[in-house]
This record gives C-alpha cells, sequence and structure tokens, in this order.
C-alpha cells in the first residue's frame, strides 16, 4: 500500500555531497537542502534506501564504511530496525545489488541516529546502497529539494521479503512517483554513510604527511610505559570521555604485523592498542577519536605516516598523519595494530 506523507516539517541542516571529517573519513550525502518533510511507514515493514555513486563523490576503491546515519522524526522503540548495505556492479536499479551487510538495531530516539557498525563494511564497487528495514509507525525525514530518483522504496504487501534478494521483493522502485511504487518524495531521504578510502586507495588518493600547527599543545601528550615511542593525548581520556575509558598499548613482535598496504613500507615497532570500560575492552568504532602519536626515525621523520590495522583479518589503514617536531600523529579510532609506514619511492 502507499507510503503516505504528513505535512510537518523540520529544518534539517545538511548539504550536499561529499562533507570532509578529516582528510581520510568522509560522510557521504545525496541531499541537497536545508528543508525536510516528514514521512512514515504504513501497512507493512518497508526498505527505504539511498543510492550513490562513489566515484562522481570523490572517494576512491577500495573502500570502508563505518558508520550509517537516519534522521528520524518518530521512532518505534522495541521494534527491531535492519541497516543494511548493497553493492552494485552496474548501477541503475538495486534489483540486483549484493548484501554486504546487516545490522539489527533498536532506535529509541528521534534525532540524527547513527549506527557505528560492529564489523567495518569493505566496498569494492562504485554504486553502493545504503537504508534501512523500517517496522509500521516509524517516522524518518526526507529533504525537499531535488531529484528522487536515488532513494528506492521496497516492500511486500501484507508481509516481509528477503533483504539478501531485492528482488524477491512485490514492490520496488525509486520514489520519483513512478510505479510501482507511486510515491513523490521530492528530494531523498535523509540517510548518510561514514567512509574510509583503504590503504591501497588512500596511497592512490595521494594521502600524505602534513606539517602541523605550531600552536598546538603538547603537553597533553602521554607516554606508553609498554610502548616506546608511542603517546597518546590524555586530554581526549580525561576530558574527552570523562576518564570513563583506559587506553592500554603492549609492542607485539613484527612478525606479527599483517602485510604492508600497497605503496607504503613499514617502519619501526609494531603495536597493539586496546580500549577498555568498565565491561571490558570497547569493541567497534570510538565515537570520539583518541590522538596517538609516533616517534619515527629521523631519516623517516618529515615522510612517516601512521597505520593502523583493525577488522577480522587486520588491515592496514593510512591515517591522515600530522607532524609536531619530532612526532608524527594521528585520529584514532579503532583498537588494533599501530606502526609508522613510508611511501615506496619517497
Amino acid at each position: 500500500m502507499f507510503k503516505r506523507i504528513s505535512c510537518v516539517l523540520a529544518a534539517v541542516f545538511l548539504f550536499a555531497g561529499l562533507i570532509s571529517v578529516h582528510a581520510q573519513e568522509q560522510t557521504i550525502s545525496i541531499n541537497s537542502g536545508a528543508g525536510s518533510e516528514v514521512w512514515f511507514i504504513s501497512g507493512e515493514p518497508s526498505l527505504v534506501i539511498n543510492g550513490f555513486d562513489l566515484n562522481a563523490l570523490g572517494v576512491p576503491l577500495p573502500a570502508v564504511i563505518n558508520r550509517v546515519s537516519i534522521s528520524v522524526d518518530r521512532p518505534t522503540p522495541g521494534v527491531p530496525v535492519e541497516v543494511v548495505i548493497y553493492q552494485d556492479p552496474n548501477g541503475g536499479s538495486p534489483v540486483d545489488a549484493v548484501l554486504v551487510s546487516r545490522t539489527q538495531v533498536d532506535i529509541t530516539s528521534a534525532g540524527v541516529f547513527t549506527v557505528n557498525l560492529p564489523e567495518p563494511v569493505t566496498v569494492t564497487q562504485p554504486a553502493v546502497w545504503i537504508g534501512f528495514y523500517l517496522p509500521v509507525d516509524f517516522r524518518f525525514l526526507g529533504d525537499t529539494s531535488g531529484s528522487s530518483v536515488l532513494t528506492y522504496w521496497a516492500w511486500t504487501p501484507g508481509g516481509t521479503f528477503d533483504l539478501a534478494n531485492l528482488a524477491s521483493a512485490q514492490v520496488l522502485g525509486p520514489a520519483d512517483g513512478s510505479a510501482p511504487v507511486n510515491i513523490n518524495m521530492n528530494g531523498r531521504a535523509r540517510i548518510t554513510a561514514g567512509i574510509t578510502p583503504t590503504a591501497a586507495a588512500a596511497a592512490g588518493a595521494g594521502i600524505v604527511q602534513t606539517e602541523g600547527s605550531g600552536d598546538v599543545n603538547l603537553g597533553v601528550l602521554a607516554p606508553f610505559a609498554e610502548c616506546e615511542g608511542v603517546l597518546y593525548d590524555t586530554a581526549d581520556e580525561l576530558s574527552s570521555y570523562l576518564n570513563a575509558i583506559n587506553v592500554h598499548c603492549d609492542t607485539v613482535p613484527v612478525w606479527l604485523a599483517p602485510p604492508s598496504p600497497t605503496g607504503f613500507e613499514r617502519r619501526g615497532g609494531l603495536y597493539d592498542l586496546q580500549f577498555y570500560k568498565d565491561f571490558g575492552i570497547l569493541p567497534g568504532r570510538l565515537t570520539i577519536a583518541v590522538t596517538h602519536c609516533i616517534r619515527p626515525l629521523p631519516e623517516d621523520l618529515s615522510r612517516a605516516v601512521i597505520g593502523l590495522a583493525h577488522g577480522a583479518p587486520r588491515e592496514w589503514r593510512i591515517l591522515p598523519s600530522q607532524r609536531f617536531g619530532d612526532l608524527v600523529c594521528a585520529e584514532v579510532r579503532f583498537g588494533g595494530n599501530l606502526s609508522y609506514f613510508v611511501p615506496f619511492g619517497s
């Protein structure tokens, strides 16, 4: 049945295209205006997904999706919501897109709800579809400008369908007013994602070390007793997290290092980072990054960049790195192996 539109308006200040969070992690969005309109799910659970052309958005491949967000007007607490990510080998309709991630969440409050994925998702195709399989009575926001061809709806009247096979949905189509969906959103769902090029893509995109500002307070940095030459920002631990986490580092044998990323050579020691809270190791992506610094060999100082290996199996990501004196620093959002690298041929 038709998914009906309410007349409630809300101002949500998002911008179209690629929003830079820092030099590597980016937020992808296809929204183009500040005005929003509320849509709700009626009749049966429905999938709402946005299509992203990563080439057009300037994201080099392969890339890793770390988080997904949706703007919520009214949630349905206690009723599961499925977060899904597909990659599409040929673009166009997502009918043959391949499911690469599926995460169940409980959305309990209005506003921008962000899902930090339990496992980062690597995508290798330029066409990616990201969305939410929403329960009846759930209300979400769509912008009120632009074409709706990149927001698709899918449902089966009176029932459910297999999210791993979009062709199994009895209704699947764009929200531009055309059949079989017959919904004209006059805009797109406010669904965004955080994405990070992999180390190989980062090398191809030219992510390198930059020189940091001279007025940065390095006095908040403290060395790890177990990891010679590695320091971390104590203000991130004590102020940003209100001392609710503990940061731990161990030195591990270099033969345990994952293979170096294309275009880079690993140098120096190999370290293992863990972030702890009351209940044990913090899993997944940190909501607030913790700055870590490495003191590289003097001959490597001008070109060193920090790499972090996480996931299963662990894979190196080259992090945007800045030089402060004899230190090279980067924002770290995952536990895992830490080391520094120099580009080949530099």
